[in-house]
């Protein structure tokens, strides 16, 4: 068979429980865990577990509206068809290309941290292998798209599931040695709510599974199910592993000051107290598979929405993404620069990610308004997400630091610009071969 027609998105040909591993796949439970949930520790201490719940229940407000706009509107574009469908083509293109800007710098810096970052601080690994590290990645991530869109989402399933296990088994061994009690609860208000945003912000990926939509069965109701269904085991793991984190270094601030004094990886440092090498071993593995594996989601969602922005074939939208990732990493991998590479992406991606985000939950009550009744909780679920959404943002440019604060702001305007030009320019650029 054609490899063109091979690749093309074929309706309703993905089982439910694929697009659900799309989805947790992209959220990374073991990544959050051993790493991510870092970020919340810093602000919360032994109050992250309370953080955790609050931050769930946060993020239920995106989750909610992408529930929403993905059981009507099921397509390989997303949030590009959300907000084109709530509002105009126009607005559409901006959310759509702000999008693909933060899912195209997520992947190099996805894949450049777990290089520069991850690996050195485990392995003694000289510089050259690193070099090739960071550049065989996006290769063999590109050769798995190629291969059509049912292996990648099989490794997902796959390893997510052992990946949830492997929380479990050492949650309950934790928890077997240090009993139940609360987490102490004193901290300012401040971190509190820092710490339970940093647990909102771990949480999101899950709308990976929004690109799914036309190849769904069940298209729409099964990627809204799909996502909620997702986003509830992430949430009740990473709470499950804040608390369980906490127990083990005795409930208290100063057991998880002490934490993270020696470890920025709470979940295989306490992997290697509890269950020994071998176990921490494997943790580690599957910890870094998670980071690929939202990398993987990530590739996914990014070759349908460059599908439909461009309205370019399957295998090219592919090399498109490729090209640019590939870039990237070459980048890190020339100049030996990973943590700069990793800094200078992520702060790009956030910023994009959270400006396409906004988008969509202003342009919510248009959405309901066109398709359903405009009401008074729909009006405030689209304030409640933009607010979220614009915080943060904000927290990414604020205050300013000079270039990340520059980088963030040029990728932004990037964005706008290729919005609007790519919709003033459609009849020339876009035209299926």
């Amino acid at each position: 068979m054609n490899i063109d027609k091979r690749l093309e998105p074929k309706k309703e040909s993905i089982p439910k429980y694929l697009v659900i591993a799309q989805s947790l796949s992209s959220i990374a439970p073991l990544g959050s865990v051993s790493a991510y949930l870092t970020f919340a520790f810093q602000f919360s201490l032994a109050s992250t577990f309370y953080a955790a719940i609050l931050g769930a229940l946060i993020y239920l407000l995106w989750v909610m509206l992408g529930y929403n706009y993905s059981k009507i509107v099921a397509t390989t574009g997303g949030i590009y068809d959300f907000a084109k469908t709530a509002s105009t083509e126009t607005v559409g293109k901006i959310a759509g290309w702000l999008y693909w800007i933060s899912y195209a710098i997520y992947l190099p810096s996805v894949t450049t941290y777990l290089t520069g970052i991850v690996l050195p601080s485990v392995f003694n690994i000289p510089p050259s292998l690193l070099a090739i590290i960071e550049i065989t990645i996006p290769i063999i991530l590109t050769i798995l798209l190629i291969s059509g869109i049912r292996p990648p989402l099989f490794y997902a399933l796959i390893t997510s599931t052992i990946e949830i296990f492997l929380i479990i088994i050492l949650g309950v061994k934790v928890i077997s040695i240090t009993g139940i009690k609360f987490p102490q609860y004193n901290i300012p208000q401040y971190n509190f709510w820092s710490g339970a945003l940093a647990v909102a912000f771990t949480l999101a990926g899950g709308g990976a599974s929004f690109f799914l939509g036309y190849e769904a069965k069940g298209r729409g109701k099964t990627v809204g199910s799909s996502y909620l269904t997702a986003f509830s085991i992430a949430s009740i793991v990473v709470i499950f592993a804040s608390y369980f984190e906490t127990a083990a270094v005795g409930f208290g601030n100063s057991g998880i000051s002490n934490l993270l004094s020696v470890t920025q990886y709470p979940g295989f440092y306490i992997s290697q107290e509890y269950l020994g090498s071998t176990f921490s071993t494997i943790f580690f593995v599957f910890t870094v598979n998670s980071l690929l594996g939202s990398a993987i989601a990530a590739y996914v969602a990014l070759s349908r929405l460059t599908y439909s922005l461009t309205s370019r074939k399957m295998l090219t939208s592919i090399i498109i993404v490729a090209i640019f990732f590939i870039s990237f990493n070459l980048i890190a991998s020339i100049t030996g620069r990973y943590c700069l590479v990793y800094q200078y992406t992520t702060e790009a991606s956030l910023v994009t990610l959270f400006s396409s985000h906004a988008i969509v939950s202003a342009v919510y009550p248009l959405f309901v308004k066109k398709f359903y009744k405009l009401n008074l909780p729909s009006v405030l679920l689209g304030l409640s997400s933009t607010a979220l959404m614009a915080y943060g943002l904000y927290s990414n440019l604020i205050p300013y630091e000079y270039p990340n604060t520059l980088i963030g702001i040029v990728s932004l305007i990037s964005g706008v610009i290729l919005g609007i030009v790519s919709n003033i320019l459609k009849p020339i650029l876009y035209r299926k071969n």
